[in-house]
């Protein structure tokens, strides 16, 4: 965890040092400040986990300078010696509040809620980037379409809906050509899922990066000027994807 400290009083700065190298091996002071103007430019052009902050500076105040922070990730601890402070603190989006002289279990206590926040957000970025790459991989993958002359290899983003007619399913392409398949809409939901694929209708699986407006009646428009009709116990899954 990369912090940095905020500051007029050297003595607070030294304390809050001493605590974090006492409770939390895994911390990273970057830099502290006694200057608030210099340390509102180091903090935006760094882009720290922490800030820990004075409210009352000289030149630039804690809550002015959050007001030009430019890192909307850096989670903010304010400390003072005014509890008045508290209320405005929270509504400028701190993660916590401290009183002066600092209390080392309170301290720990705000520290390990950021700890665990920040703990939280990489998994968070980590599951959206294996999603991002889920769906790259998704794209540029081909389906085997067997039809009753030969088989047919599309890219999955030409294809823009499947149709379940009797048994068998007919394939949209986004070319205009249309397949139809001896297999059935089951055969290739198996491959084509959510969240690039979903299907919308018993009868109807369709490509979500082809399609281009929902009506209230639940009407589905796709890019190709298709008009599917949703399951009503679908409609809100498929807003939720959306």
């Amino acid at each position: 965890m990369n912090i940095v400290i905020i500051d007029d009083t050297t003595a607070d700065i030294e304390y809050c040092k001493e605590l974090l190298a006492k409770n939390f091996d895994n911390s990273n002071i970057l830099e502290c400040f006694a200057d608030s103007v210099a340390g509102l430019e180091y903090v935006n052009k760094h882009k720290p986990d922490l800030l820990i902050l004075d409210m009352e500076m000289p030149q630039l105040g804690g809550l002015d300078l959050i007001k030009q922070l430019k890192s909307a990730r850096t989670e903010i601890v304010f400390y003072t010696s005014h509890a008045g402070f508290a209320l405005e603190a929270y509504r400028n989006f701190a993660l916590g509040f401290l009183l002066k002289p600092i209390n080392e279990p309170e301290f720990v206590g705000i520290i390990t809620k950021a700890l665990h926040r920040l703990e939280q957000e990489k998994k968070g970025n980590l599951g959206l980037d294996n999603l991002k790459s889920a769906l790259q991989a998704l794209e540029n993958k081909k389906v085997p379409i067997p039809t009753m002359g030969c088989t047919y290899f599309p890219k999955v983003m030409d294809i823009v809906r499947l149709e379940s007619v009797d048994s068998y399913a007919k394939i949209h392409l986004a070319d205009g050509n249309i397949h139809l398949s001896s297999y059935g809409i089951k055969h290739f939901e198996q491959s084509l899922t959510p969240p690039l694929f979903f299907r919308v209708h018993k009868s109807h699986l369709v490509n979500l990066k082809r399609v281009e407006k929902l009506f209230p009646d639940g009407t589905l428009v796709m890019n190709n000027g298709d008009h599917i009709p949703v399951a009503r116990r679908r409609r809100a899954e498929l807003l939720e994807l959306f």
